[in-house]
Order: C-alpha cells, then sequence, then structure tokens
C-alpha cells in the first residue's frame, strides 16, 4: 500500500510540515558528529525573510534566523532574542529586553541596534517587504513612508539590550501580528546595511545566508536538490544535532526513504496514520492545527456573492471525512481565537449544489469565461481535495482548469492580480484575533501585506481597526465578533478546513513534539537530538 506521504510546509501559499519540540538542552554524543535529514515538498527559491516566504523557504530560514520572541506548541509566546517584553497599561508601548551576551554566526554581537535596523527595514516603503504594513500602527509610520521621514520614531533603543516601540493608540495584538510564527526574523545589520534599500530584496546573500542568528548556518544550497547546514557554535543554546539536511523528495521517494531510515521526520496524510503507524523504526503523532487551509478567490473578479456560492458549492464535510479520516474541522472564518469567536449569528455555508448553481445565477456570474486555478503541487491530501473542488465546480456549470506553478510563479501572478484561484493554508491565528488581519485589511493588499485575495470591505476595517484597539479583552470580545460576523458573511475566503497536522519521525529522532502550527515547523530543532 502506499502511503501519502508529505513533507514540508507552506507560507502564503502552502504551509506543510512543522515541528515542535519538548525536553531539555541536547546532550552532547560520543561518537562524533551527528547528522538528520528532513524532507520539503517544495524546492525553496531563496531565503529572503523580507518577503512572504514559502514551503521550504521558510523551513530554513528557521533555522538560519530568530526572532525576538516566538510561539510555543501549547500556543504560548516564547522567548526568543528577547528575554521578556512588557505592554504599558494603556496598550500603547510595548518594551522588549534582548538577551544579553547574544552574537551573530560570525561572532559579530548582537544588539538593539540591530533590532532597530531589522523592524525598520521591514517597515520602509522603499525595500517593500511584505510585512511593512504590521507596523501601520507605530508611531511615525505616516512620515516612514512618504520619505518625510527616513526610519520609524516610534522605535528606539534606550542602551544596547532595550527596544520600545510604542503605538499610536493601543495595540493589545501587536505582539501576536509579529511573533506568530517564522516571520520577522532578525537580519544582520553589520552585513547587509550597506546595500541600496531598494535593492536588498534581490541581494544576492538571500540566495545563500552565510550569516545568521539561528542555531545552524548555511553551508550548500544546490536547488531543487538539498541544503545543507551545520550548527552555529555562537547560537544562544545548545544545539543537539551537528548537521542538518533538507531534501527536496517526492512523495514517493519520501515514503521509501522513511521505510530505510534515511529520511527523519516527515508529515504524512491524517488518513494514512493507522498504516504509516505498522512502519518499523518510525513514531506517528498529531496535533491539533493553528491555522487552516483555503481557497484565495481573486477579489476583483469574484464578488462576495459569487464567493458565497462557490463555497456552498463545495462538500467539505466529504472532503474531511475521504481525504483526512475525519481528523479536520469545517472552517467557515478566517479566525480562529476562541474567545474572540461569535456564539450565534455565523452562517456554516452547508454544501447544497442546486443552491449553488442557482446563486451564481442570481450573482450574474459568468458562465462562458475560462478561470484558472493555481495552486503549488507536492502535497497529497491537497492536491486530492483541489481536485474534487475543481469537479464540483464544473458540475454546478463553472469553467474552471487547473495549473500547477512553482511557488515565485504563483507569487508573481498574486502580485500582478492575474489570477483567478490559488490555495493558501497556514498560519498561527489561535493567539490573538489581530492575528488573521494581516490578510484581511484593505491596507494589508499584496505585496505590503498578507492580503493576497484583496479582500476590502471598509465596514469590516473599521471594526476590527476598533476592536483590536481595546486593550481589555472582555471589552473587546464583543467588538470582534461583529467583526467576524461580517468577514463570515462576505466570504472573505473560500475556507475550507483545518486539518490536524501528522508526523512520522524515525525513533532516533529524540526530543520531538507534533506541533499544530504548520507554518512554524523547525522552531525549536536546535532542542532535538539524534541517537547514533
Amino acid at each position: 500500500m502506499r502511503y501519502r506521504l508529505i513533507a514540508g510546509v507552506a507560507v502564503a501559499a502552502a504551509a506543510i510540515l512543522l515541528a515542535g519540540c519538548t525536553g531539555g538542552s541536547p546532550s552532547p554524543t560520543a561518537s562524533g558528529p551527528t547528522s538528520a535529514t528532513f524532507n520539503l515538498y517544495q524546492a525553496p527559491q531563496s531565503f529572503n525573510p523580507l518577503k512572504g516566504s514559502a514551503a521550504g523557504e521558510v523551513l530554513t530560514e528557521d533555522l538560519v534566523y530568530d526572532n525576538l520572541v516566538q510561539v510555543n506548541p501549547d500556543f504560548t509566546f516564547e522567548p526568543r532574542l528577547a528575554s521578556s517584553w512588557d505592554m504599558s497599561p494603556d496598550g500603547m508601548t510595548w518594551t522588549f529586553h534582548l538577551v544579553q551576551g547574544q552574537k551573530w554566526s560570525d561572532g559579530t554581537p548582537f544588539t538593539s541596534d540591530d533590532v532597530l535596523w531589522s523592524l525598520n527595514t521591514y517597515a520602509s516603503p522603499t525595500v517593500g517587504s511584505n510585512y511593512q504594513t504590521k507596523f501601520t500602527g507605530v508611531v511615525g509610520y505616516a512620515d516612514y513612508k512618504s520619505g518625510a521621514a527616513t526610519s520609524l520614531s516610534g522605535i528606539t533603543a534606550p542602551d544596547d539590550h532595550t527596544v520600545v516601540i510604542q503605538m499610536t493608540a493601543a495595540a493589545p495584538g501587536f505582539l501576536a501580528s509579529i511573533a506568530q510564527g517564522p516571520i520577522m526574523f532578525m537580519m544582520p545589520k553589520h552585513v547587509l546595511s550597506s546595500i541600496p534599500p531598494a535593492n536588498l530584496m534581490t541581494d544576492p546573500f538571500w540566495n545563500k545566508p552565510t550569516v545568521g542568528i539561528g542555531p545552524y548556518t548555511m553551508t550548500n544550497f544546490v536547488p531543487n536538490s538539498e541544503v545543507d547546514l551545520t550548527k552555529n557554535p555562537n547560537f544562544r543554546a545548545p544545539v543537539g544535532i551537528d548537521n542538518v539536511y533538507l531534501k527536496m523528495l517526492t512523495s514517493d521517494v519520501a515514503e521509501a526513504q522513511l521505510q530505510t531510515g534515511e529520511l527523519d521526520l516527515a508529515q504524512v496524510a491524517p488518513a494514512d496514520l493507522p498504516a504509516v503507524s505498522a512502519i518499523s523504526g518510525v513514531n506517528v503523532s498529531s496535533a491539533d492545527p493553528a491555522g487552516f487551509l483555503r481557497i484565495v478567490a481573486n477579489d476583483s473578479t469574484f464578488p462576495a456573492a459569487v464567493r458565497q456560492a462557490l463555497l456552498t458549492g463545495i462538500d467539505r464535510d466529504t472532503l474531511i471525512k475521504t481525504i483526512y479520516g475525519g481528523k479536520a474541522t469545517v472552517s467557515n472564518s478566517s479566525f480562529m481565537t476562541k474567545w474572540a469567536m461569535p456564539t450565534s449569528g455565523m452562517n456554516t455555508y452547508p454544501y447544497d449544489a442546486a443552491k449553488a448553481k442557482s446563486m451564481l445565477q442570481a450573482a450574474g456570474f459568468d458562465f462562458s469565461k475560462q478561470y484558472v486555478f493555481e495552486w503549488v503541487a507536492g502535497t497529497a491530501d491537497r492536491d486530492q481535495a483541489i481536485q474534487v473542488v475543481l469537479q464540483e465546480w464544473q458540475a454546478l456549470g463553472v469553467n474552471v482548469v487547473a495549473k500547477q506553478v512553482d511557488a515565485a510563479t504563483q507569487l508573481a501572478d498574486i502580485k500582478a492580480k492575474t489570477y483567478d484561484f490559488t490555495f493558501s493554508g497556514g498560519g498561527t491565528y489561535t493567539l490573538d484575533p489581530a492575528s488573521s488581519l494581516a490578510f484581511l485589511l484593505c491596507s494589508n493588499a499584496y505585496p505590503a501585506g498578507g492580503n493576497v485575495g484583496y479582500y476590502c470591505n471598509p465596514d469590516f476595517d473599521a471594526q476590527a481597526t476598533a476592536a483590536r484597539s481595546v486593550v481589555s479583552q472582555t471589552d473587546s470580545t464583543p467588538l470582534w465578533q461583529k467583526a467576524i460576523l461580517t468577514e463570515n458573511a462576505d466570504v472573505a475566503e473560500i475556507w475550507l478546513y483545518a486539518p490536524q497536522t501528522v508526523y512520522a519521525t524515525n525513533s532516533k529522532l529524540q526530543n520531538f513534539t507534533p506541533y499544530g502550527d504548520p507554518t512554524n515547523a523547525f522552531a525549536d530543532a536546535y532542542k532535538w537530538t539524534i541517537s547514533q
């Protein structure tokens, strides 16, 4: 029997593999250098944290770089480069206290100056990072964006180990927005600051970043084949595995190498859990998700009434049953923070093909036009789901065809707004409802932010902006519920489901804990060890 093995993650376009970890500091081995091999289902193109990286890129970046704060497998915040942080009672000032004595992989000291440079670079309109809109609430953003200022006046460093961020209004969700997973990595100012800002996004450094502050340093990158990494002796904590090899394998090859012991970590389709569990020397585990899978429809082509109809035309319950073995839940919103969700009034969009077709006709949908569904192939469960959805839409009379693309083409078509449908997954949306705004607000339209569907509803923006400015959770809850009901009615995205993440690991891999956030695969890989 074939096992539908998948390994990797997709960010922006598709998110697949992830791993969390537990346990104490790794213990040294007596038999020489250790190594482990993990699979990337999608080949990385470069390793640039300024852009919305996808799949194998973000996995690798989580090993080479580090950020101020990360998220634990239990969806709580974990100190990284910052040892602690404080929010002022009015929610308008965030203070980060850096771990002292940290160094870049080349031995250069890491200080608050690196943080200031990195954050200003992310926010720079000249650089053009996909994360610049995360700083819209920071004091001085308007002047920085217009060119009246050369930096954000609201970000300061009182000393080498402290960074203060001043907001224009209460922003209790700001931490979640910059610490929701493998994003906002700190970058080496001493290496990159001499590059003109307009050239930074395309600088060759990102093709093989040799200086970082993560647990590993990149030693070799062979496109479409392999990434080689060796442990960083200057990392802030002991690193348990000396050398890590990231391979770009097809599902069949990944299956074979997992069974022979050549591959140490892979993600498997939930429906295959019993079969994979029978493989000798392999441990299987799963975790609840922090994100979800969805079809992104170009808002400029498909208005809300059409998106509602298309969602009604998808049998999501059957997809979950047949492809995921029941290990997923239907999504009806882009929000996942439990305390913010409405207790009533949500549309569930149950499957009804006849109703869906009638809704399309009422919306004036053009059945004669051909529409293209672009996606990055390589993950069996997603590939299968997309084929089923296409068949269901075609049965409604929608003239839609499939087109496999690579990640670079997908992002280019999104930026040019030339796509009709694409596929996206992952994310960490359980921490705070503000985390979902990166891909929903009008101001976050790609490439300024993660809104790749170009969804824009001024009423929703006003409701969400009001909600995220209230410090008290009790007071903000009804405001969030109102905004979420608006988004639910709009069908901002064609939501599918939130699947559990399931992993197969070689029994030699120690200190591994399944991590439900599919965008944060190797966040704590430095804690893992491999027995000889």
